[in-house]
This record gives C-alpha cells, structure tokens and sequence, in this order.
C-alpha cells in the first residue's frame, strides 16, 4: 500500500457508494460479495461521509447497499440521520439511496425513508419463473413471494420520484426481457434501472447480447412515445443523463467523481467486483481512515491526460466475457441517444419538458 498525504483533499465527489454490510438474507447466485458478516461502524460511516460532504461541489449523492443494509437497521438510521444534518450544515444539496432486496421492508421503515426523503432501489429480476431462478434464499428457495408481498406496500408510502427497481437481466432471460420490463411495469415501479448481471457463472453470448438489444430498443422506444400522453416510465440511465450528462461525461471525469466504493472496513475502490476478488490488493485507492493514496489525492484532474488515464489501468476486466460490457455499453449509448431527443423535443413541447424535470429528480445510483 503506497503512503499517504493528510491534506484537504480537492476533488469533487458527486456520487459515493456505501456498503455497509456483507451479510445478506438472500444467497443470490450471482452475487459476488463475500458474505462474511462485515459490518462498517458508525465511525466509519460518518468519515465517509464527510468525505463526501467536504469535497468541492455542491450536489451530492450517497448510495448505500450491501449485502442487506436493511439487516442493520439502527446502524442504516444513524447514517442516513448523520448525513442529512451535516449536508443541512454544509448547505449542501443531498440525495441518498438505499439499495435493498425488500424482504426486511415493512410499515415503520417506510415512514422513516419518507421521513428522511430516501430513494428506495429495490431488486427484482421480473417475473416469480425469472426471478426465484438466481434471487434464492441459502436454501436454494425462491424469493419473489416474500418480495412481492412488500411491493405494493412500499409503492404506495413512497413518491414517485424515489422508488426504482433494480431488475437484473440474466443473459439467457434477454429474450424475455421485454415481458419482465412489463410486468415491473404492471406491479406500479415507474422508474427502473436495467442492469445487465455480471457474473462468471451467467455468460453473456452474442446470441443473448442481440437479444437484450432488441428488447432494450422496444421498451426505449414505448417509453418515448408515451411522453405526449403523460404516460411516464423512467429509466434511472436515461435520468442520469438528463440531470448532469453523466452518461456521455462518465469518461471525462475523473473517477473519483462517481466512482469510489467503501467497504465495511473502510476500504477504498473504483469498483464493487474487484474489491471481492483474490487480489483486491492490487485494486485499493486507499482507506476512509487514513485517506486516499497519494497518487489520487496529490494529483489535479486532466482529460486525457496519460496520468489520469492510468488511473483506469487494471480496471478494465473486459477479457473476461462474463463482465457485460457490450449490452452496458449498448444500454448507456441508448439512454444518451434518448436523453438528446428528448431534450430536444422539451424545447416546445411542454410534456417532455416536464418528464425531463421529473427524471432529474428521479436519480438512484
């Protein structure tokens, strides 16, 4: 591990991601954290947190997920209560999101999401045939009852804007995909965030890649050509390019920006795979307690920059077909594409200038 400077640091972070807990009451099969039962303290949070708040920007975003963060209930308050005092304090602009797969979701926890104005990302891969395929218990039993249960409930105590769901595609369901984005649809979710699954134990074929192309496209293009009527369904890639370009600026910024991951022990990365590997050595920027490396924290951001590209370098695991790179890319070129037209269409026409202000309230991740 390299040495460290205490210094003010002097990036912007716009988005960090918080995994309090590796423990989790699902076995999902292609999960790839390592359910040891990590825990981050408070201690540990509320540094990571200010790390956030304290940075240069004013907008702010503090994604929390695990594991089940929903395990440590007491624990998920006192971050969420935290950050909001201290981003009031700092007079910055905050959002915060909890990632949960909504078997621990119940009354009293609602109403202190809708309390706090927390955005609430749940995880389904569709339909109870799809779903209960990966999303299992440890006992190999299927989720989707216990999860659609909870559904209704948590749609109906939260706004619009702050409930997604995570659907999860698996490469041999890219053909139904379009059948499961419906029936998401159908159960109330509004905004849904497309997540091809990425796993060595699901590959990703050509076969499956033009599927998931062919499905994205029509539920793209049902989405746009519902506008007019004020029919609105959003999808989270589409929002986050329409709140800040953070699509098509992703790769002219420097990944510190949104890219930064803490781990239970305070552990730093620049992505949630590479932290659960063998050799995550080789993939820490640092420690919330101690700082970032040198190497991050005494440099100045340039695009394209030999430097700043190097900050990428042994990030890339595209040699590894299973890491959905060409259906992400696809996704994310779609959604920018989208997010044109619609900006466009927003100048005059006042239902697409009012889906464009609600999708950039509607941010999850």
């Amino acid at each position: 591990m390299e040495n460290r400077k205490k210094q003010k640091f002097n990036k912007e972070i716009y988005a960090l991601r918080l995994a309090i807990t590796t423990e989790c009451v699902l076995d999902c099969k292609y999960c790839f954290v390592d359910k040891d039962k990590r825990v981050m303290s408070l201690a540990t949070a509320k540094k990571a947190v200010n790390f956030l708040l304290e940075s240069p920007g004013r907008e702010k975003l503090l994604i929390i997920y695990g594991g089940e963060p929903l395990i440590h209930w007491i624990l998920l308050k006192s971050i969420i209560k935290f950050y909001r005092q201290r981003g009031k304090k700092l007079r910055k602009n905050v959002m915060v999101s909890v990632g949960t797969n909504a078997i621990l979701l119940n009354k009293s926890r609602l109403e202190f999401f809708k309390k706090y104005d927390v955005k609430l990302a749940i995880s389904m891969d569709g339909t109870k045939k799809i779903h209960d395929r990966a999303r299992v218990y440890s006992n190999k039993a299927g989720s989707f009852d216990k999860v659609i249960k909870n559904i209704p409930l948590a749609i109906g105590m939260t706004k619009k804007q702050n409930i997604s769901v995570l659907f999860g595609v698996l490469p041999d369901a890219a053909g139904v995909m379009l059948n499961n984005l419906n029936f998401l649809v159908s159960c109330g979710f509004k905004n849904i965030n497309v997540e091809p699954i990425q796993s060595s134990k699901f590959i990703w074929r050509e076969t499956h890649k033009k599927l998931f192309y062919r499905n994205l496209s029509k539920f793209i293009n049902h989405i746009y050509k519902n506008i007019p009527a004020g029919n609105f369904i959003f999808l989270n890639s589409i929002n986050r390019e329409l709140r800040n370009n953070r699509l098509s600026g992703n790769r002219r910024t420097c990944p510190i920006y949104e890219n930064i991951e803490i781990y239970p022990d305070g552990e730093m990365s620049f992505s949630p795979f590479l932290i659960n590997s063998r050799n995550k050595i080789n993939y820490l920027v640092g420690d919330i307690s101690r700082g970032m490396n040198i190497k991050y924290s005494s440099c100045l951001h340039s695009y394209g920059s030999p430097v700043c590209q190097a900050c990428w370098s042994g990030y890339d695991d595209s040699s590894n077909n299973y890491f959905a790179n060409d259906v992400l890319h696809f996704r994310n070129l779609s959604s920018i594409y989208t997010a044109e037209k619609i900006r466009e269409r927003s100048k005059n026409r006042s239902m697409f200038k009012k889906y464009s202000k609600i999708a950039a309230e509607s941010i999850f991740e």
